[in-house]
């Protein structure tokens, strides 16, 4: 009767040796994107006083939109 071992995390290659399956582990590829995910809002966002003047970049683009809004709607919003 032969037994076939078996192994966690391991497999055998063609000539019988076990080797490490590391496959196994987390997809390296995908940590990948998260550090350049995380860079780029660091970039966006370096210094508070970068995002304070983005955030009254956006204000000032909302307040306009809504003024155009309500003078295309007769002053209704």
């Amino acid at each position: 009767m032969i037994t076939e071992e078996f192994r966690e995390g391991y497999f055998k290659d063609k000539y019988g040796r076990w080797q490490q399956d590391r496959r196994n582990g987390v997809d390296r590829r995908l940590a990948q994107k998260a550090v350049e995910l995380a860079h780029e809002r660091r970039r966006n966002y370096r210094r508070k006083a970068d995002r304070e003047l983005l955030e009254k970049d956006h204000r000032m683009m909302i307040n306009d939109a809504l003024d155009e809004f309500a003078g295309e709607h007769g002053g209704h919003l």
